[in-house]
């Protein structure tokens, strides 16, 4: 708990305070019993929500006149917002000796989550829209305890107008490693048991409905569940064919025929196709922009499919980590001209620091084997590291069958990231003999 310092530079009792002279008394040290109003307020320990909304939530105000009892009572308010673990103040004399200077300290809770809506007969910004008149003291992420949840369950079931219960509950959504919070209506929602596509062209409709009841049939429907699983699943089919405007404008549900649950017919809007248009290369220099270019190989007027785009930079990735960039990572953006039906594709490069080989040590063999392995090796020591080499390396070792009742092999790696020189160990087992193939 954050221990409440009340800080008082007061040597002067009230009555000797008052009975000075007017210049003298403004010029006094603020004293405990009387009011002063409040200078200045800090805030400190906050990483995740915003001073001014803990400022506004303690009730506290510039120019208002203070004593103990209000910082008392902006401690509790802070405190029953729900933001905070503890919530500490201090407050002492200002300088000129007419008012206070206070700090708040808050020690923030650990876990914040982003939290949406699900399946609520209201538009998004509209809930949101009720949510910020309610003047709670979070932005877009909440901590998920239960005074929290409550109050936003609450303050959302009072939005839809007392119709709807609401629970609150976190999940992974389809295609994310990150929880979220999803606020969504009471009751079991009948799962997706058959799909269907209007509208479509491009794509046979076998293999739309093949690619989706793969990701949604048995999950619960909400409409905004089926266009996330749409986007992750159906979308990249039509990326792949320059299709990349594609949209599903409407989907409807009807009583599935012969099995418990819903069908799902969804309309694609499968747009004009578009070609590729300029591939640039950011984080390099012009001579190696023009190398990965060719890695890529990507021709401009060709139509742009993202698969093609994917497979490029794999190979650039590739490219780097067998360079000793082993913690290359790169970004794709698409520039869009929906004039001319053309999409240019950005590449940004990161390619982080450059690794080298370093000592090779051998485990397990004997003086007349291990002379034949560091051969095969070769001389790598203060050469670009390749990550995969030496487990390709063992398996290559395998492969020639160099020896008799070969066990278990295994390759292990020491990294010193200051140098940034990786030492690797072949670790060698022997085995029975029947085990040998």
């Amino acid at each position: 708990m954050i221990v409440r310092r009340f800080i008082f530079a007061l040597l002067l009792c009230a009555a000797t305070v008052a009975a000075q002279p007017k210049s003298q008394a403004q010029k006094a040290a603020p004293n405990v019993a009387a009011q002063f109003p409040l200078e200045t307020l800090k805030v400190q320990g906050n990483k995740r929500v915003p001073t001014a909304k803990i400022i506004a939530a303690s009730g506290l105000k510039i120019g208002r006149t203070v004593t103990k009892e209000d910082f008392e009572f902006a401690r509790t308010r802070l405190v029953e917002s729900g933001a905070f673990v503890n919530v500490g103040y201090e407050f002492k004399p200002s300088a000129s000796g007419t008012g206070y200077d206070a700090t708040l300290e808050v020690n923030e809770l650990a876990e914040y989550y982003p939290f949406r809506f699900e399946d609520l007969p209201a538009k998004d910004d509209a809930i949101r829209a009720a949510l910020d008149k309610q003047n709670f003291i979070f932005t877009d992420q909440i901590p998920v305890t239960e005074t929290i949840v409550k109050r936003y369950t609450q303050a959302i079931e009072q939005a839809l107008g007392g119709n709807v219960r609401i629970v609150g509950k976190l999940a992974h959504p389809e295609g994310t490693a990150n929880l979220e919070m999803i606020f969504t209506a009471v009751g079991a929602r009948p799962n997706i048991a058959q799909v269907a596509f209007l509208g479509n062209m491009v794509i046979p409709e076998d293999l739309l409905v093949s690619t989706f009841s793969e990701a949604a049939v048995g999950v619960p429907f909400s409409d905004a569940e089926v266009r996330r699983r749409l986007d992750n699943s159906i979308r990249p089919l039509y990326d792949a064919r320059g299709r990349i405007r594609v949209s599903f404008p409407k989907i409807t549900t009807a009583k599935a025929e012969r099995v418990d649950g819903v069908m799902v017919t969804v309309t694609v809007n499968e747009g004009v196709p578009y070609n590729l248009g300029q591939v640039r290369f950011q984080g390099v220099g012009a001579s190696e922009a023009s190398q990965l270019a060719k890695v890529a190989d990507l021709k401009k007027g060709d139509i742009a499919n993202f698969d093609d785009v994917k497979a490029g930079t794999e190979r650039i990735h590739k490219r780097y980590r067998n360079n000793g960039y082993v913690h290359v990572a790169e970004k794709v953006d698409r520039e869009i001209n929906d004039v001319d039906h053309t999409v240019d594709v950005v590449i940004t490069m990161d390619q982080g620091p450059q690794y080298h080989f370093g000592k090779l040590k051998i485990d397990g063999l004997d003086l007349l084997s291990e002379p034949v392995v560091r051969k095969m090796w070769g001389d790598r020591e203060g050469k670009p590291f390749q990550p995969d080499f030496p487990e390709a390396f063992l398996a290559k070792v395998r492969s020639e069958d160099m020896f008799d009742n070969l066990g278990k092999t295994r390759a292990e790696t020491d990294v010193d990231e200051t140098s940034k020189i990786v030492d690797v160990t072949l670790h060698f087992a022997g085995g029975k003999p029947e085990e040998k193939k």
